[in-house]
């Protein structure tokens, strides 16, 4: 009998090393968006480790428009072109995680996902929805009736999945037209 419960409690132990959790990303799901004629525009998360950890990283698909290049730092930052990367990471340490799109004056929208692989076990898909706009001016006239509504913003950038009453919002059609709008309750 105490055979068995120095096991149980062996195995119990040995469940909770294997099984804790050693990271933790803040957002899985980033949005960032700019204008073709920017330079670059990048948003971010962070990666928690919580014990040391060997962190490894790379690109599984991209879908971004031809002529963009992207960029990523993960813990250091990188050239654009570089689509791997591992690092150790030292126990409660707080990780930067960027992305960065050079649109090079293409306007598009599309999407990069990385997979974080933690101590050759753990696996996070991050992924990165970048929109860049064609123009700084938005068309302030109504659109033709046969336009589709593709997708809706507020003014600081966050795609919305529906128009929010009382708030100025930017909504983008499928022929590229942005128009300023305000939906009121």
């Amino acid at each position: 009998m105490m055979l068995k419960a120095v096991l149980f409690f062996i195995s119990l132990l040995t469940t909770q090393v294997l099984f804790s959790q050693s990271h933790q990303v803040e957002e899985h799901f980033i949005e960032l968006s700019g204008y073709a004629s920017n330079e670059d525009f990048s948003n971010n998360t962070y990666y928690v480790a919580y014990d040391s950890c060997y962190v490894s990283w790379q690109i599984i698909r991209d879908s971004v428009p031809n002529g963009w290049e992207f960029s990523f730092c993960f813990p250091n930052c990188y050239v654009p072109g570089i689509t791997s990367g591992s690092s150790l990471f030292l126990d409660n340490s707080e990780h930067y995680l960027n992305c960065h799109i050079y649109p090079n004056n293409v306007a598009g929208s599309g999407i990069i996902e990385m997979e974080i692989t933690t101590n050759s076990i753990h696996r996070d898909t991050i992924m990165w929805n970048a929109i860049a706009g064609d123009n700084l001016f938005l068309n302030e006239s109504p659109p033709n009736s046969g336009e589709r509504v593709i997708n809706i913003y507020n003014l600081e950038g966050k795609l919305l999945s529906k128009q929010e009453p009382n708030q100025i919002l930017l909504i983008e059609y499928d022929n590229g037209l942005i128009q300023k709008s305000i939906f009121l309750n």
